[in-house]
């Protein structure tokens, strides 16, 4: 049996990088690994790929352990809560924010049809209620006050992410000596 695996995500999220991290964790699987620790540092990006990370972390068999040493921002805060065990260093920070709908630059838009603006709104209305059962579901505030946070847009330090339910731990201490950190 294979040891903990560890792993360094430190970009935005994107569909490559959800591409990237679910082949490392699926090799892992094959190996025999049990363990998976998530090293963090992401500004956040792209909800849907975040979602999939999510997701998909949580449907392994592995033990997910995140640790946020930096900054825990916007949807990678969604990834982070996949772990059962979650740890932040004492000067890293969390952001807890509301839904950005990109339109792309590439395209003349000029116009939308009532239907359209209907379809992007229940987009976002789903996207911010999927992000808020995550957050919810980890720190064990009701998917309302997480949603309320959502809308004002709340930044927490490592301390004072504790309280709120997001960290288990303060720690120093990220990996110990020896280990191979696989990062994307």
């Amino acid at each position: 049996m294979a040891g903990p695996i560890y792993v360094n995500l430190q970009e935005g999220i994107s569909l490559e990088t959800a591409v990237k991290l679910v082949k490392v964790v699926a090799d892992a699987l094959q190996k025999g690994h049990t363990e998976l620790h998530l090293l963090m540092s992401s500004q956040g990006g792209l909800i849907d790929p975040g979602m999939a990370i999510f997701n998909f972390l949580r449907g392994t068999p592995l033990k997910v352990t995140t640790y946020n040493y930096g900054n825990v921002d916007s949807v990678s805060g969604v990834i982070y809560c996949a772990g059962t065990k979650r740890l932040a260093t004492p000067h890293c920070k969390f952001l807890i924010h509301g839904i950005t709908w990109r339109i792309p630059a590439n395209t003349n838009v000029t116009e939308l049809r009532e239907q359209q603006i209907r379809e992007f709104l229940g987009q976002v209305d789903a996207m911010k209620h999927n992000i808020g059962s995550v957050i919810a579901e980890a720190t064990g505030k009701t998917v309302e006050a997480v949603a309320a946070d959502m809308t004002k847009g709340v930044t927490l330090t490592a301390t004072e992410a504790k309280p709120y339910g997001l960290v288990h731990d303060i720690s120093t201490t990220l990996v110990p000596a020896g280990v191979q950190i696989v990062s994307l």
